[in-house]
């Protein structure tokens, strides 16, 4: 399976709501993950928290390699939540493993963090950021 492949799986999972699915594709040293006791404890939280969050599009503009199969993802998207639309940027890091690529952490970045066109983030607005907290 590709990048973009994988991608498409796991956004359509969110679109659709299936957050089994989701759960699924996170690497199992994902920091996110450990919050969790077990997949039904994510698939609670995520139904309650992400259950309000509709992504309108996403894209991909851009990846790099930052070790063996390792990449960085820089993925834009346009979500609609209870106070309205608004971009919201993440530099994924996904690990290839034997299963294929998964999901580890991210760096995120809100319409308050990057205030220019979608279409011109680039990594540098990641690298550049004070605050390099990778979820």
């Amino acid at each position: 399976m590709t990048v973009q492949q994988f991608l498409e799986k796991r956004f359509n999972a969110l679109d659709s709501g299936d957050y089994g699915m989701v759960y699924d594709t996170y690497h199992a040293d994902a920091p996110f993950l450990q919050q969790f006791d077990d997949r039904n404890a994510y698939i609670d939280f995520a139904g309650q928290r992400l259950g309000t969050v509709k992504i309108i599009d996403w894209s991909c503009p851009q990846q790099r390699t930052v070790g063996d199969n390792r990449l960085e993802a820089l993925l834009v998207m346009e979500i609609v939540t209870d106070v309205g639309a608004q971009f919201f940027y993440e530099l994924a890091l996904l690990l290839n493993i034997e299963a294929g690529w998964r999901y580890h952490s991210a760096q995120k970045l809100g319409a308050e963090d990057y205030c220019g066109l979608p279409e011109q983030i680039d990594f540098h607005h990641f690298d550049n950021t004070s605050q390099k907290i990778r979820f």
